[in-house]
């Protein structure tokens, strides 16, 4: 099976080698050459022209996934992408676009006949060998064609076809507010232990967390390796975020859902751009958490 890939970022580069290693014919635009030349070393075709990808694209349907951030996805659809689409191709975004834009995107091209599918993406630097987790909104007819992609990107099982249009990407977008929540009550969890005054092995109370505890999970893992491998002291506590928490806590607010517990969770992301707030222990350990499962960067203390 032919797809095409636009975007080698973290995800976009681990994507297309996926899918290479397993049998896929893969197509690659990236607009800066040198993640063209480090996917090029897998086997995948690059390209630096949107227009000489489509026209050696011979798969029927042809299959073109974005792996793009949020901010140019629209134009990169719009502009330099659409005017090569034909009827009967599919289109399906894999990053982490507003599920409202979605559906607007996918209504858009259905007027040209041309299938959407919104696809959240969940793995970070570890999908690769893993397997990622993704969530697929679109329609049904044509789910037998695509679903080979998803479930080659998969670990086997993690992966589904979630509802309409904008399902794929919602679905995502409450994930990633979970995922804020998660982190942050971890991160002021270990804050207070720090501050306790007991002197706690940090490191034996996580082994303990890590099995057989309520508590257990893989972001408990993750902080295992912070605690062996990273520089706690020498990390500035800012916490960057791209922007899904605090999209998941308007959308509760929208449908009259109490998110509480996400909306503190961003408030103290936000807060942290503070340097009185960067020397916070549990502000450190949630940008180092940030840093282990998606390769996000860490800003050093000043």
């Amino acid at each position: 099976m032919e797809i095409a890939i636009f975007g080698l970022g973290k995800m976009g580069m681990q994507i297309a080698r996926r899918l290479k290693k397993n049998g896929f014919e893969v197509l690659a635009y990236n607009r800066s050459p040198e993640p063209r030349e480090e996917v090029a070393k897998a086997g995948v075709k690059t390209y630096e022209k949107v227009e000489e990808l489509a026209k050696d694209m011979t798969g029927s349907p042809r299959v073109f996934w974005l792996m793009l951030f949020d901010k140019i996805t629209g134009e990169f659809l719009e502009n330099q992408l659409l005017p090569h689409l034909k009827p009967g191709d599919i289109v399906i975004d894999g990053g982490n676009s507003f599920y409202k834009e979605s559906m607007k995107r996918a209504e858009m091209l259905k007027e040209k006949g041309v299938i959407f599918y919104d696809c959240g993406t969940s793995g970070g630097v570890w999908g690769e060998e893993n397997g990622f987790a993704l969530m697929v909104g679109g329609p049904k007819e044509q789910w037998s064609v695509v679903e080979p992609i998803f479930k080659t990107l998969s670990s086997g099982e993690n992966y589904g076809l979630v509802g309409k249009n904008g399902a794929g990407h919602f679905v995502k977008m409450v994930h990633n507010g979970i995922e804020y929540g998660m982190m942050e009550a971890i991160g002021e969890g270990y804050g207070v232990m720090k501050a306790s005054g007991l002197d706690l092995d940090l490191l034996g109370v996580t082994k303990i967390y890590q099995n057989g505890s309520v508590v257990r999970s893989w972001l408990i893992d993750l902080v295992k390796n912070i605690l062996e491998n990273e520089d706690i002291d020498g990390t500035s506590g800012e916490i960057n975020m791209m922007g899904e928490g605090e999209w998941t806590v308007n959308a509760g607010k929208e449908l009259g859902v109490d998110v509480r517990v996400l909306e503190d969770a961003v408030n103290v992301r936000k807060e942290s751009k503070d340097p009185s707030n960067q020397e916070k222990y549990s502000n450190k350990i949630v940008a180092l958490l940030r840093k282990q499962f998606g390769g996000h960067g860490v800003a050093k203390r000043s």
